[in-house]
């Protein structure tokens, strides 16, 4: 019997879309009934993790987070992720309120970074500004000798991540921007270390040499291993 897996959506909705049809691309099925269980609370009304942590005005996004964590456990799931990286800043505040595991994209991108042997090697980050803020990786980072830096101007990112969410389509002169900073910056390889990021994860590899891993991929696994494995 396959697990249910929980999944904190909505942040933003076309990324809980992506990791869901990443998770079912990803597994070899013949049938329904061999796809991973979610139960997906794709909620568009959690408070903005960008004004909370950035800006510092608005609503708390927390009390939200925990009411989606402990629903999704009461509803039968058997763990939780959520693709947003911005809101793994709450993560053990979540999961001081379950009892269930909380599948963490960080914990996973660690692991990966580890099995991959990047110490001596240039991590660079592309994320939200509030990834940076919040330091939502580097303890990890740091405490594991990894050697990293956030790559491109705030300002482009940020506007880069509001531009994916109103689904504009002209983005394309943006990225180039974006690429040329980050090439500047002379990286090893990059990571997408933001869901909306991950949406575009195709236009982003195609003006690289280095190598791209996209922390929402990371999950995607974990999950699928985490649903299958008695």
């Amino acid at each position: 019997m396959m697990k249910k897996v929980g999944i904190l959506g909505g942040m933003g909705p076309e990324a809980t879309l992506l990791l869901m049809e990443r998770i079912m691309k990803n597994i070899h099925a013949t049938g329904d009934q061999e796809h991973v269980p979610l139960l997906v609370d794709n909620n568009t009304q959690v408070p903005s993790r960008i004004n909370a942590i950035i800006k510092k005005k608005g609503p708390d996004p927390l009390p939200v987070l925990c009411g989606m964590a402990t629903s999704l456990e009461k509803s039968g799931a058997k763990a939780l992720a959520m693709p947003c990286n911005t809101a793994h800043a709450f993560i053990d505040e979540i999961r001081s309120k379950i009892t269930i595991p909380f599948i963490s994209i960080v914990d996973e991108t660690i692991e990966y970074l580890k099995k991959i042997r990047v110490q001596k090697k240039r991590i660079g980050i592309l994320a939200s500004p509030a990834v940076e803020i919040a330091k939502i990786f580097e303890y990890e980072l740091e405490k594991n000798d990894m050697n990293f830096l956030y790559v491109g101007d705030d300002e482009l990112r940020l506007s880069l991540i509001e531009a994916i969410k109103a689904n504009d389509k002209t983005l394309s002169n943006s990225v180039e921007q974006l690429s040329s900073q980050i090439e500047g910056q002379k990286p090893d390889f990059l990571l997408i270390a933001c869901s909306e990021f991950s949406i575009i994860s195709g236009l982003i590899r195609d003006k690289f040499s280095i190598p791209v891993i996209d922390t929402l991929d990371l999950l995607v696994e974990k999950i699928i291993k985490f649903s299958t494995c008695d």
